[in-house]
């Protein structure tokens, strides 16, 4: 049962289509498992839609179908990225699956972190953070806000308990060590406008190496 979900800001504004592209893919693969944020979105699309209804049309150029359908490579459909092996025995949302997951980078024995690679107009830092089962992420904060999404297991900070499917969302306000419960393995999906901000020096450290990509 999901428990925790975006806030109603938060999904008008995916609706709106004005989320940074890793906000809008941490929040696109909640409502592809959450009956009841999917439903708020189609009807804040619904909004939309009788507000565009009221406008005035506006005429297009003589080449605007021409462009578009070149946008779209002419309608031919192409495939996704193919997932990486070590994903392969995770149930991945749709809208992760159509996206680039880059190499897995191991910074303990039981916790690896994975780029997402959404282009040149993401301005935010996406990855995929995975721990074993009782591991514990180092202490840190954020400089701004952070989206969670649970894909695989569960973990628990100060804020309860979050399980596949729940959404979290923290920010510089917030200093936490996420601990994944001891039942599972845990796989997220976080994206945030800033590298996460560690305490510990040695955890500083292991950050700097990775060139600092979460």
């Amino acid at each position: 049962m999901i428990r925790h979900h975006p806030s109603a800001e938060l999904l008008a504004d995916y609706a709106r289509g004005t989320l940074d592209p890793g906000a809008r893919l941490t929040v696109a693969c909640h409502i592809h498992d959450c009956v009841i944020c999917r439903s708020e979105v189609a009807l804040w699309e619904g909004v939309g839609g009788a507000v565009l209804d009221t406008l005035d049309p506006a005429p297009l150029k003589e080449d605007a179908l021409e462009k578009a359908l070149a946008r779209l490579g002419n309608g031919t459909p192409t495939s996704g990225p193919q997932l990486p092996a070590f994903m392969r025995r995770f149930a991945v949302p749709s809208p992760l699956a159509r996206e680039k997951i880059g190499f897995r980078r191991w910074v303990t024995p039981s916790i690896w972190f994975a780029p997402i690679h959404l282009g040149k107009n993401a301005d935010s830092y996406s990855y995929l953070v995975y721990a074993r089962a009782g591991a514990t992420l180092a202490q840190h904060t954020h400089g701004s806000a952070e989206y969670t999404q649970v894909l695989h297991g569960s973990f628990r900070d100060d804020a309860g308990v979050f399980a596949q499917g729940d959404f979290a969302r923290t920010d510089e306000t917030i200093l936490h060590a996420p601990a994944v419960t001891l039942d599972s393995d845990c796989l997220c999906l976080s994206s945030s406008d800033e590298p996460m901000q560690l305490t510990g020096r040695a955890a500083r450290i292991i950050q700097s190496l990775l060139g600092t990509l979460y």
